[in-house]
């Protein structure tokens, strides 16, 4: 008996020139149980722009957390190869909504490359396009974000978290963390450069955060805002980690979020530069509230550093023994 193949498969090349003519096909089942058949056609760069689209509750995928940082292990071979295409549906309109491949796609409007896609004329409900998205789904698994996102639109329509942890096949447990998750604002999301790296933990850390200020009515721009030089210089340090770029990025909300919802009544936090450079992302300062001052110093040379924690610790040794 002829064994069954499970997974992709990639079909033979054809050489045949009359056969190479004729686009390639593939039929997919549906979860109604209709068949849709899928053709091959190639976009350029302008058709990509103007022509494809992608839903976020059908895609599944956090358009918002795809920076050039995160998309760069396909922007170095996207303008050579495309290993696999796309997958989408042409809408009423003519345009063709992505349902897998949105990476492949935002890899593409950033290098100004094509794009090959299998598309379907047939019409997909959103149902079936959330399914068959889901089923096809080829790139990196969607992080915790994502899978809140997609539960996120469940839960508007009226399903309780007991309700879409049955459908999903989820313990609510896990339910819980991904709503969590799609709950931190985008404008938080933003200052970290691949989003992917967030672990639950910092998403809970930054939720915190955002929650404590939502309590103060404070508004979430004056964290961001605050600590923007600190963050661009963390991105800039071309010798950490992508990792280790967002546990320092994380640890700067944190520490910020505290400095703001717990101020002495009546004060706020003085800022005194220490020195001027002609670079942005270098500085020297003072910071203080009240009785409670700090020194902030970035990208200063290892021997100025020293020499610091040496004055420091001289002055210390000189007031309070």
């Amino acid at each position: 008996m002829k064994r069954t193949t499970i997974g992709r498969t990639f079909n033979a090349p054809v050489l045949n020139s009359e056969a190479a003519s004729e686009p390639f096909k593939q039929v997919f089942t549906l979860s109604s149980g209709k068949k849709a058949i899928f053709s091959r056609v190639t976009l350029s760069a302008d058709e990509v722009a103007s022509q494809t689209y992608v839903v976020q509750e059908n895609n599944g995928r956090d358009q918002a957390g795809l920076t050039p940082e995160s998309l760069k292990d396909i922007t170095r071979t996207l303008s050579l190869q495309q290993f696999f295409p796309a997958i989408g549906v042409r809408r009423a309109d003519g345009r063709i909504e992505v349902l897998d491949g949105s990476r492949r796609r935002a890899a593409a409007l950033l290098t100004g490359a094509g794009l090959d896609v299998l598309v379907t004329d047939s019409a997909v409900s959103a149902a079936e396009a959330r399914t068959l998205a889901q089923e096809i789904q080829t790139a990196r698994e969607h992080n915790i974000r994502e899978i809140g996102l997609r539960l996120m639109a469940l839960r508007d329509s009226g399903l309780s978290q007991k309700d879409i942890a049955e459908d999903e096949n989820m313990s609510q447990a896990k339910v819980t963390r991904a709503l969590q998750a799609a709950s931190v604002s985008a404008e938080l999301l933003a200052l970290f450069p691949v989003q992917s790296e967030l672990t639950y933990g910092d998403y809970r850390t930054l939720l915190t955060a955002q929650e404590l200020l939502q309590e103060k009515q404070i508004a979430l721009s004056h964290l961001t805002d605050s600590i923007s030089e600190s963050v661009s210089a963390i991105r800039d340090q071309a010798t950490l980690a992508e990792d280790e770029i967002k546990n320092k990025i994380v640890a700067e909300v944190r520490k910020e979020a505290a400095l703001i919802v717990q101020p002495v009544a009546g004060e706020k936090v003085v800022t005194t530069p220490l020195w001027q450079f002609p670079d942005k992302n270098r500085y020297a300062r003072k910071k203080s509230r009240g009785r409670a001052f700090s020194y902030e110093f970035n990208r200063l040379p290892a021997e100025l550093q020293d020499a610091i924690d040496g004055a420091i610790a001289n002055v210390l040794a000189r007031h309070l023994k």
